[in-house]
C-alpha cells in the first residue's frame, strides 16, 4: 500500500466460517443488500432464516501494512424478508466475531449511500475485492 490510510475491502464468499454470534443489526432491503455485495451465499428455508450474505473482509488500520482478516455474515432472523418486495427494508442481523462486524457493516452501507460506488460496476459494486478508504470525505 502506497500510503498508509484507514482502508477496507469486502469479498463476497460462499458461506461462514463459524463461530460467530450476533454482534449487531442494519436496517436495509434486500435489493441494495444484493447490489452491494452480490447474490446471498444462502437463500431458502434454513434455522430461522431465509436469506445470508457471507463476506470476507479485509482492513487495514492505517499504522502498518499488515490487515486484518474477519468473516460477516447477514441474515434476516425470524423469516423477516418479505419475497414480494425486495425494497422493502427490513432489520438484518450482522453476525461476527466481534464488535467489529458490525462496524465493517456500518460502513459498507455509509460508502454505498454517501459515494457513488454503485455506479461503478453493474453488479455487486462493493464486492469486487477493491479497497475503499474507510474515511469519506463527502
Amino acid at each position: 500500500m502506497d500510503n498508509l490510510k484507514e482502508q477496507v475491502m469486502f469479498i463476497p464468499c460462499e458461506d461462514c466460517h463459524g463461530g460467530g454470534s450476533k454482534q449487531g443489526t442494519i436496517r436495509a432491503s434486500f435489493a441494495d443488500l444484493r447490489e452491494m455485495f452480490g447474490e446471498p451465499a444462502f437463500e431458502g428455508k434454513g434455522d430461522n432464516i431465509t436469506t445470508e450474505f457471507v463476506l470476507d473482509i479485509e482492513y487495514w488500520d492505517g499504522f502498518d501494512e499488515d490487515r486484518q482478516c474477519d468473516s460477516v455474515c447477514l441474515y434476516d432472523w425470524g423469516y423477516a424478508r418479505n419475497f414480494g418486495n425486495d425494497y422493502e427494508e427490513i432489520d438484518w442481523n450482522v453476525g461476527g466475531k466481534g464488535f467489529m462486524a458490525s462496524l465493517y457493516i456500518d460502513k459498507a452501507l455509509e460508502i454505498f449511500n454517501k459515494t457513488d460506488v454503485r455506479y461503478a460496476h453493474e453488479e455487486a459494486c462493493l464486492a469486487h475485492a477493491t479497497i475503499h478508504d474507510w474515511d469519506l470525505d463527502v
